[in-house]
Parts: C-alpha cells; sequence; structure tokens
C-alpha cells in the first residue's frame, strides 16, 4: 500500500558552506551553482522536508559564526530551533545514519555518485535511496569515478536526474553502451528540470524597462538583443558567429548586449573588436561581469534574447528559462536541452545545429586534454546555422508586434513548466517513489546491493599501505600508556589541551574525559592500552574505535607517555 505522500529527512555532503550563498562571493559563477544554491535553500523550507542534514569537511565546522548565519538566512522565525537544518562534519555520518531513521541522500553530481553510494552501503541502516542532480558533463574525468558506479549491481531505489530529454539520452548511451559494456544503467533515469524564481524574472512595462537601462548605463531608445552567461567558447557558446549574425541582421537602432564573465580573459575584447571590424562600431557592448542580483536587470532591459550554446557540458541553459519569464523572444541552437523549453515559432525560434563526426583522433587523445580545452574543442564539431541565425534575429529585429507575442507565449510557459515550486514538487514526489521501493527492499537484495562496497568508495587501507613506514606498530597488549607529567596538569584542568582545528569537530569532551579520569586514578603506574580502550569506551558509551582515535591525540600531544611491555 502506498504512503504518499511523505516527510523526508535529507542529507547531503558539501565541500563548502558558500553553496547556500545566493550571491556566490567565493565560487564560480555559473548556473549549476546558481541552481544548487536555490534548491539547497528550498530544500530546507520545504513542507516536505522534515530535516536537511548537511556534512562538511571538518575545517568548515570551526566556523561556528558562518554556520550561524546561514542558518539564519535560510530558515525563516518560523522553523528556528526545529531541526529543520543541521550541520556535521563528513566523518559523523556513521554515527548520524546510525539512528536507524529513513532518509533520502541527496547527491549533487555525478562525479560523486560512485562515493555516496559506498557511503550510503556501508553506513546507513535504513532505507536510504540516493537521488543524484546533473548538471553538465561530457569530460574524460568524471568516466573514472562514474565507471566503478556503474559496474555495482543496480539499485531501483536509486536515481540519476537528467534536466533535459537529450542530457537522458547522454546518461543512457554513457552507461549501457560505453562504462558497461552493455549493461543497463545502474539506477533510474529520471528527468526534472531546474526551476526559476518567476516572481525575480517578470515582464517590465515600458518604465520598468528604461529603468533597468538607466541602472545598467544603456541607451533608452534602442532595441537591445541581450546574451548572458558565460562569455566563453571553452565551455558555453562560441559568440564569434553571434556578432556576424547580428551585423548582418540589425540597423544602427539595434544593440547587442553580451554580459557575463569572460573565459579567458580578453575574449569579451575579441568580441568587441571582432563587431567593429563588422561595422557595429559601438552597437556591441560587452559586460564582463554580472553579479547574480543583476541578472534580472538585464532581462528586464532587453528586447530579445540569444543563445547559440554549442557545448556538449551544456544541459539546460538557465538563463533561457529566465528570459522566457521575463517575457522575452528567445533564439537558441537547436542544442541539448534548450530545445525542450523553446518552442519553434511560438515561443521564439530554434536555430538547428549540425555535429560532424568521425574525430578518432580527438577522441583518443581527450584522456590528456585540459578540461576548458576539451570543451573547446569538442565543440568545433557542432555548427549553428549562421544562416537560419540572422534571419532569426532579423524576424525579431524587425517585428515588435512578433516580440511582443512570443514574449507572452514564453511567459506562460515559464509559469507553467518551469517553476521552482513546481521542479521541487517534482523532486519530492521522486523521492516518495525512491522510498517506497527503499522500504521493500529484502534482505537478499540488500546483500547483492552491498556486495562491492569498497570497490565504490576505494578507502585508503592506511595500515596496510603505510605501518611499515614507522619503527613499529603499537600493540593493544605489548604496549601500555601512563599519563606524562603534562598529562596530569591536562588531567586536573590546569592546563588546557592543544588540538588543530580541523581535528576538533571530530573529538568529544567526554572520551577525553574518560581516557583522562581512567588513567589518573592508577597515578604513576601504567596500564596497557587495550584496557585503557575497554574502560575509557565503558565509561563514554562510544565505540572503542573512537577511542583509540581521541588516545591517538594525547599521545600525538605528549598528554600520554608510552612503553613496551617486558
Amino acid at each position: 500500500m502506498k504512503r504518499l505522500p511523505m516527510r523526508h529527512r535529507v542529507s547531503v555532503l558539501l565541500e563548502t558552506l558558500d553553496l547556500f550563498d545566493p550571491e556566490l562571493s567565493n565560487l564560480p559563477l555559473h548556473g549549476a551553482n546558481l541552481a544548487t544554491v536555490e534548491m539547497l535553500r528550498r530544500i530546507a523550507v520545504h513542507e516536505r522536508v522534515e530535516a536537511l542534514e548537511v556534512f562538511l569537511p571538518p575545517a568548515a565546522m570551526v566556523r561556528v559564526d558562518q554556520l550561524s548565519n546561514v542558518a539564519q538566512s535560510v530558515l525563516p522565525l518560523s522553523l528556528r530551533g526545529q531541526g529543520r537544518l543541521s550541520f556535521y562534519p563528513t566523518h559523523a555520518i556513521p554515527d548520524v545514519w546510525s539512528d536507524a531513521r529513513e532518509r533520502i541522500l541527496f547527491c549533487l553530481d555525478p562525479e560523486w555518485m560512485a562515493r555516496d553510494r559506498y557511503l550510503r552501503d556501508r553506513f546507513a541502516i535504513a532505507p536510504t535511496p540516493i537521488s543524484c542532480d546533473s548538471h553538465g558533463f561530457g569530460h574524460h574525468r568524471l568516466w573514472n569515478p562514474l565507471a566503478r558506479y556503474a559496474s555495482a549491481p543496480p539499485v531501483a531505489f536509486d536515481s540519476t536526474v537528467s534536466l533535459s530529454v537529450a542530457a537522458r539520452g547522454a546518461l543512457q548511451r554513457m552507461f549501457s553502451e560505453f562504462l558497461n559494456g552493455g549493461a543497463p544503467p545502474p539506477c533510474r533515469l529520471d528527468l526534472i528540470p531546474h526551476g526559476i524564481n518567476i516572481d525575480l524574472f517578470h515582464p517590465h512595462d515600458q518604465a520598468g524597462k528604461d529603468d533597468a537601462r538607466r541602472m545598467l548605463r544603456l541607451p533608452l531608445a534602442k532595441s537591445i538583443t541581450l546574451f548572458l552567461g558565460r562569455v566563453t567558447a571553452h565551455g558555453k557558446a562560441d559568440l564569434l558567429p553571434l556578432v556576424r549574425a547580428f551585423a548582418a541582421a540589425s540597423s544602427d537602432d539595434d544593440l547587442l548586449v553580451i554580459a557575463g564573465e569572460e573565459h579567458p580573459f580578453g575574449y569579451g575584447a575579441k568580441l568587441r573588436e571582432f563587431g567593429k571590424s563588422l561595422g557595429l562600431g559601438e552597437r556591441i557592448i560587452i559586460h564582463p561581469r554580472v553579479p547574480p542580483a543583476f541578472r534580472s536587470l538585464y532581462f528586464a532591459a532587453s528586447d530579445v534574447f540569444v543563445f547559440p550554446g554549442d557545448t556538449v557540458q551544456e544541459t539546460l541553459g538557465n538563463t533561457v528559462m529566465e528570459a522566457m519569464a521575463t517575457g522575452l523572444p528567445c533564439i537558441i541552437s537547436d542544442w541539448d536541452g534548450m530545445r525542450d523549453m523553446v518552442i519553434d515559432g511560438e515561443t521564439g525560434y530554434k536555430v538547428p545545429t549540425y555535429w560532424m563526426p568521425g574525430l578518432d583522433q580527438m577522441d583518443a587523445i581527450s584522456p590528456v586534454t585540459a578540461l576548458s580545452l576539451e570543451f573547446l574543442l569538442v565543440a568545433q564539431r557542432a555548427w549553428v546555422d549562421t544562416t537560419q541565425l540572422t534571419e532569426a534575429l532579423t524576424a525579431l529585429l524587425r517585428s515588435p508586434e512578433t516580440r511582443a507575442a512570443m514574449g507572452a507565449a514564453g511567459r506562460a510557459r515559464a509559469e507553467c513548466e518551469f517553476h521552482w515550486d513546481r521542479a521541487l514538487e517534482r523532486w519530492v514526489d521522486l523521492w516518495d517513489e525512491l522510498a517506497e521501493t527503499a522500504g521493500a527492499e529484502s534482505e537478499a537484495e540488500r546483500a547483492i546491493r552491498c556486495s562491492d562496497i569498497d570497490r565504490l568508495g576505494q578507502p585508503t587501507p592506511y595500515d596496510k599501505i603505510f605501518a611499515h613506514y614507522a619503527t613499529a606498530t603499537i600493540d593493544d597488549q605489548l604496549n601500555s600508556v601512563r599519563l606524562s607529567a603534562y598529562g596530569h596538569t591536562v588531567a586536573s584542568r590546569a592546563s588546557q589541551l592543544e588540538l588543530y582545528e580541523e581535528t576538533l569537530p571530530l573529538t568529544e569532551a567526554r572520551i577525553f574525559d574518560a581516557l583522562l579520569d581512567t588513567l589518573s586514578q592508577i597515578g604513576s603506574d601504567w596500564m596497557t592500552i587495550g584496557e585503557a580502550l575497554e574502560r575509557a569506551a565503558a565509561v563514554s558509551q562510544r565505540p572503542t574505535d573512537k577511542v583509540r582515535f581521541h588516545l591517538s591525540l594525547l599521545l600525538k600531544r605528549d598528554v600520554l607517555q608510552l612503553r613496551r611491555n617486558e
């Protein structure tokens, strides 16, 4: 019997708290990061989410002020103090997941699927489906971790979510035709496009358009065609053909604005000089960086949006959705996820793109090609029909009525299909399905799923590889410890134990207290390490492995003396 709808406890592993910052102050400014920020913030407050558990590197846990600021910025007053958003060091995963509570493991990228499945299969006691968001792929660095994941036993309650029909097809081919020798994918392949904030990106009347242009210091009297995104042919779109097409289609009353962070430095200047060589003069404007908060202004100031995407890592195109929501007609290349958004002749125009096959030598050299160069070279196989791009620009630049009609149709489509609320509901509905399937897993099926855990995660066996570096390995029975003179001052709280910040989130005061108190009771006598571990574990009610780590720290800080028993 179905248990839908459900409320979910969601776990996610993050490298940095900056993925909660809408301004991406310390991260690269691109659509994947913006979408991740929006999703995390919305998951934390969604009515069908019980709690969001965030696991961070230990060093990030030391910044208590930053943790507090993030929580306050994400949670409204009505949801604070209810455990809706919790932060843990990554090393706490075994403890947190030992509570036997069902949860969803939200993976941020297919690159981490093998890692997250390893952690789930090793440490999660209760049903814990994995759902993975996929932004862009196509680079050789992804193949090794995906190959480990692809060869694992398939799991019916895990899902990799694509942003577009074409992206899902690429994932299907990656798994079945490239990574796993014809075997089916190791998980479900679902389809959920990202959403947009349709309240932030919305149509403007003429007064609003003029205000936006004044703020951006753009002329009031000209029509503006906008490209907004990373200004790079190394992972977004080759804009030289766009400049040529605009020069052919436009008149003196038309302006081309190219806005976004350029890569490599100098690409914007190259576009500007190319435009001037075609007679555009000052009618091509390059704005080299757009803060996230300014994106809506650029759309509000514009009349036409154009995005001739041609790189394989582009799977959706957030700015196309934002332009549609603002009521702009969109000219896009008929490429990957963008073709899912624009209805040709109704909300804009799709420009045909063509792929050049048979460049086998380029394929063969890809493992030693730098990431941005790989995207650039692969993009040279894709040709956006510049003749039809010119015709589409001409049609919209010459007809305000067509622009208005297509823009209104685009806004209606954005409201219906691309609202963030709708996107999150699709995700939570998927979690319901995955949780129900996971709850029905048998012990035999679980055994098969967990049959090759270490190959998935490749945990490093430090004892086996590096123990011979040392003079000897400490033995629980052959070695004994006692408090040093300094250790007695620490045990009596007269001295403070100094530890590296990165280790602090992994320590527990009650374990240190148990060890220090246990050894204080024997004064200057010696106690075997095995007995010290056993007693401290009993007093602290913590696993022996954790007590062992704390004892190692006490040795490292000269709180303890070590000897080999006679």
